[in-house]
């Protein structure tokens, strides 16, 4: 019987694991055109280049054959998945969603027009494709005949106008508990915030111009003419207006001055008292028309301040109001009046209907 402990142990056999295939690497363009050098120039045959390259010979070859076929050494554009929309017809689903359709509509009248069936979220995705967004649609006053035959004949008049030398006015209103409306959030879980059915406001009237800006006038009430011209009196004033730097030495004595067609801006003396401070220099503005008024971006301007401060007291609005329009840059007020010309223009196309601004 044998000495168990003179038995030899069984050998231990260690076996790597299979590594795979080898990790690929993507040449750069300037790699590949040193492998089509090695190959035209210094003559070396693939399995030279491969190993002074640390690439495999395949890699190697199939650059070398497309730069023969094709002097070139980028890849071939790949045929990729065919598409299930057309460019013809993604140029037609486009215009259907710039009537107002929605996806899904799109969608069910493209299965009827060629029985081919798309999702919803293709057609939601091409349209994004061509930067339209689904958003609310804005609500504008419907504009009479009568007021768009005047805002035409005021555009077209007014086209070649210097709108630096003029002073624009208007009131807004501002509620206090105004935030932001939108955020990023995760479906079924839609953040909430309380908001008061009649929350406490304030009403702001101010003037503004490519070199001129008046401080604001705060007020609780509706405005009416006795209150206008109060408004006018404390702040039409030279001394109540602040100038730019670089303001011409003549405009503060000859700016003109552009308000709405508000009833309460008429009247022997309200007209008396604009007479004291700009004497004829009044520009007669159309009836029904703010995006004519620069004064509406700068209101948009002060209520995105005002939304992301989320403020609690009216006094405290007020001081963010003020200071906000204190800080305001001219060159934001400027660019509003570079885009007189656009918005006439506009105007002028649109046979007096209303404007994109």
């Amino acid at each position: 019987m044998k000495n168990p402990l003179l038995v030899p142990a069984p050998r231990l056999v260690c076996v790597e694991p299979n590594p795979g295939p080898r990790e690929s690497r993507r040449l750069s363009e300037e790699e590949r055109w040193r492998v089509v050098h090695l190959s035209t120039e210094l003559h070396l045959n693939p399995t030279a280049i491969a190993k002074r390259l640390g690439v495999h010979r395949h890699t190697v070859c199939a650059i070398l054959s497309k730069y023969h076929e094709t002097k070139m050494i980028r890849d071939k554009p790949r045929s990729g998945r065919k598409r299930k929309i057309s460019t013809e017809d993604g140029k037609k689903i486009v215009k259907k969603a710039k009537q107002g359709k929605d996806a899904i509509e799109i969608a069910r009248e493209y299965e009827r027009e060629t029985k081919v069936k798309v999702d919803r979220t293709t057609i939601g995705r091409l349209i994004h494709d061509h930067k339209l967004k689904w958003l609310i649609r804005q609500q504008v006053q419907e504009l009479t005949a009568a007021n768009k035959a005047k805002r035409l004949a005021y555009a077209r008049a007014m086209s070649k106008y210097n709108w630096k030398r003029v002073l624009f006015s208007d009131e807004k209103t501002f509620y206090l508990g105004a935030m932001k409306t939108h955020a990023y959030q995760e479906p079924g879980k839609r953040k909430t915030f309380p908001v008061q059915r009649h929350p406490p406001k304030i009403n702001v009237w101010a003037g503004a111009g490519a070199y001129m800006k008046t401080k604001l006038y705060f007020f609780k009430k509706n405005m009416d003419a006795p209150l206008y011209r109060k408004v006018l009196k404390a702040r039409l004033r030279e001394d109540r207006i602040a100038f730019a730097p670089d303001c011409p030495v003549r405009l503060p004595q000859k700016y003109e001055f552009l308000q709405d067609n508000a009833p309460w801006h008429k009247g022997n003396e309200t007209t008396e008292i604009l007479g004291e401070f700009v004497s004829d220099r009044i520009i007669a503005h159309p009836a029904q028309s703010p995006d004519l008024n620069l004064m509406e971006d700068l209101w948009s301007y002060l209520d995105r301040k005002v939304r992301a401060a989320n403020i609690k007291t009216i006094e405290g609005l007020k001081r963010k109001l003020t200071m906000e329009w204190e800080k305001l840059p001219w060159s934001y007020v400027r660019t509003s009046v570079k885009s007189m010309p656009s918005r006439l223009a506009q105007c002028v196309e649109l046979e007096g209907g209303r404007t994109r601004y």
